[in-house]
């Protein structure tokens, strides 16, 4: 261990990261290619806690999370995602290791090999071994650590991750020394016994505020709203946000781009035509979607080949065909035999099941009227889409080609196999659940069809692209500030969008996503009233810096409507419990909506737990009209007028109480309450750290 001991000495604080042993133990064994994770750099993405995180080892760090996550390609939400790990474990880092320095939580010299090579080693340490020696074996263990004595780069990255371990091992300790004092009562115990199976059954009085109107409780004044912004100023506080307005030029195919992509389909037509053409092979060359060539039974093929089933041979050329901006061209090229048979149909189908023998009549009578309208020629997809309850309804019945045997059709298999034309077999067939209708669109058949095909999406000219570009930068250079943009814009004949409440950590802005380098530029170099075009996937955009709502808090003119609607319901609430005072003196549900009239409902949950958060079929949570519930000792007891969200009021009226029988033993009831504090305290001691420490982020700069 003297190597190890030498090189602890000579490393000083290594990465100590607090948020998962298992992303660690693989992020820091990559260490070794940048072994410089907290150095200072000259671009910063932002300050924890007055240590400076440059872009450059944050970066490293993203990578190292992408390669641990298996990461090849990805798309802005998912970067998104993972620099927020990042991030994330950075805060979390740096928080925890200058606690655990001021606290003095050390691990001494022979736990520290016994977390290596002895009996207890660190999970985070036996994964280092399983991925570099495949075996946590201890004499594996001692020749790989005699191994590396002349190895600097696996030196580092086996002390990398015995600092990973160590640091993990000091969070424990300093968890514990939180979670261990957790402990539970009997006596809690017993009410957590009680609080689980024990219930009452209670009747309850709802008066929604919708029931009381305006003019009812007057009007909120200006005054009012001021005073609770000024009473409740935590409630209003904002972060900075900003606001743009913005023009979008989509990038699309131009009338030109399509005739020449129609050309380019004319001559793979033409390729398909030459019969010394190999075809597999050039669909497969030239193909942009799809495996190019294959065979297909009739149930997988392209949907343009098998409507055209009944009539195509091989040699047929289908296409070229244009939907949603996607080409496709396909050649049959061989028939060959199948094993299996397959059919088409469609179907409208009738549940039998939970029917009364008058209510089966009933469907029988409606299914033969609809067989008799399918029989005489009406249109079978508007019948199913009217009547059938199956899951092809929505496509008019239509459950496309079907191969005998799968379970799909094994109520209706025998009649369609046995079919010997198209149409609609003219009777009613019955399963244990169901009544179907079928119509046999297509006859048995046993072939398989090899296709050659080529998929080509449509995609804009750089000549169009360009044209777009410059469409959207002299629109930009033509307009500075919010009134001019929206002017030129109206004169132009352009859209133009809003995006408000855009703080530097969004990723999409109104109709926009993936709009990460409109907010750089938005908190980075741009000033109120500038203007900038971006190229954001399909478009261009073109935006204006339109407005900034500065941290603190919220302006009175943007809160006022929140806060009338707040003081409004409050007085309705104030309206409602001193109409039910009235109705004091009624000792029972009804008894209490008849003297406050008919806008007071009534209803019963028969099954209320202290743990529930709803009383039931009025929605929104009601913890408080609960709680007190379940501190009424008597049937005919009654609760105080409550809030329920932002509803209405409620009263609540005791019927009866059911309590669980008691037990023998509440150990499992104690531990649980235990478990449940030791989790709790935890999260807490994660969040009174971290929210201690000074993050300024402003990886907005660079992402």
């Amino acid at each position: 261990m003297a190597i190890i001991n030498t090189l602890r000495e000579k490393m000083g604080r290594l990465v100590v990261v607090v948020v998962g042993i298992s992303i660690l133990a693989f992020v820091l064994t990559d260490l070794a290619s940048n072994q410089n994770l907290f150095g200072a750099g000259a671009r910063n993405v932002g300050e924890i806690d007055g240590e400076e995180i440059s872009q450059e080892e944050y970066a490293q760090l993203v990578e190292n999370l992408k390669r641990y996550y298996g990461i090849t390609t990805s798309n802005d939400q998912t970067m998104q995602f993972v620099r927020d790990q990042a991030w994330n474990q950075l805060v979390s880092d740096i928080a925890f290791t200058q606690k655990l320095e001021q606290l003095g939580l050390e691990i001494g010299t022979n736990e520290r090999v016994d977390m290596v090579q002895g009996k207890n080693i660190s999970p985070t340490i036996l994964q280092f071994f399983q991925q570099r020696i495949g075996t946590a074996d201890p004499t594996a263990i001692r020749q790989y650590l005699q191994s590396i004595e002349f190895d600097p780069n696996e030196q580092y990255i086996f002390a990398s991750a015995e600092a990973q371990a160590m640091g993990q091992r000091r969070m424990n300790k300093f968890q514990n020394l939180i979670t261990k004092t957790a402990y539970a009562t009997l006596e809690e115990a017993k009410r957590a016994y009680q609080n689980e199976l024990g219930f009452i059954d209670v009747d309850y009085v709802f008066v929604p505020f919708s029931t009381v109107s305006n003019d009812q409780i007057g009007a909120v004044s200006e005054s009012e709203i001021r005073n609770y912004l000024s009473a409740n100023e935590d409630e209003f506080t904002v972060e900075e946000t900003r606001a743009i307005d913005y023009v979008t030029f989509p990038v699309v195919p131009s009338a030109a781009d399509t005739a020449d992509y129609q050309q380019q389909m004319a001559e793979i037509k033409a390729r398909f035509e030459d019969e010394n053409n190999n075809d597999s092979t050039y669909a497969i060359s030239i193909t942009e979607q799809g495996l190019g060539f294959t065979t297909y039974d009739p149930t997988a093929l392209p949907t343009a080949v098998a409507s055209q089933l009944s009539t195509v041979k091989a040699g047929d050329i289908i296409g070229p065909d244009l939907n949603n901006g996607i080409f496709s061209i396909h050649k049959v090229v061989d028939i060959v035999p199948s094993e299996n048979e397959f059919a088409r149909v469609s179907q409208i189908v009738f549940p039998k099941n939970n029917l009364t023998p008058a209510q089966l009549s009933e469907t029988k009578k409606t299914a033969n009227d609809v067989l008799r309208q399918a029989r005489g020629g009406a249109d079978f997809a508007q019948l199913a889409r009217q009547y059938s309850k199956g899951a092809f309804a929505n496509t008019g019945g239509d459950m496309g080609w079907v191969r005998k045997g799968q379970s799909s059709i094994q109520n209706i298999e025998s009649e369609l196999f046995a079919a010997r034309r198209t149409g609609v077999v003219n009777k009613l067939i019955e399963s244990d659940n169901n009544i179907y209708i079928i119509n046999v669109t297509e006859t048995k058949m046993s072939n398989r069809y090899k296709v050659a095909q080529v998929i080509i999406e449509m995609a804009p000219s750089f000549e169009t692209t360009n044209q777009v570009y410059l469409q959207a930068a002299e629109f930009a250079a033509s307009a500075y500030g919010p009134d001019e943009f929206n002017s030129k814009a109206g004169e132009q004949g352009y859209s133009v969008f809003s995006g408000t409440g855009i703080s530097n950590a969004a990723t999409s802005i109104g109709q926009l996503t993936n709009a990460r380098q409109v907010v750089s530029w938005l908190y980075g170099e741009a000033e109120m009233g500038d203007v900038k075009e971006f190229e954001l996937e399909d478009q261009y955009v073109v935006a204006v810096y339109a407005n900034r709502t500065p941290e603190g808090l919220r302006s009175f003119e943007s809160a006022r409507s929140e806060i009338e609607g707040i003081i409004r319901n409050e007085k309705k609430a104030d309206f409602i419990k001193s109409k039910l005072a009235a109705a004091s003196g009624d000792v029972n549900a009804m008894g209490i909506s008849s003297s406050y009239g008919p806008e007071a409902q009534v209803f019963n949950n028969p099954n209320l737990k202290m743990s529930d958060l709803a009383l039931g079929q009025i929605g929104g949570d009601s913890p408080e009209a609960i709680g007190a519930a379940f501190a009424l000792q008597n049937p005919g007891d009654k609760t105080a007028p409550h809030i329920v969200d932002e509803k209405g009021v409620v009263v609540v009226i005791l019927k009866s109480k059911s309590t669980a029988a008691e037990i023998g033993d509440y150990t499992s009831y104690e531990n649980q309450l235990i478990n449940s504090q030791a989790a709790t305290a935890a999260g807490k001691l994660q969040n009174s750290v971290i929210d201690k420490v000074d993050v300024e982020d402003q990886r907005y700069k660079f992402y």
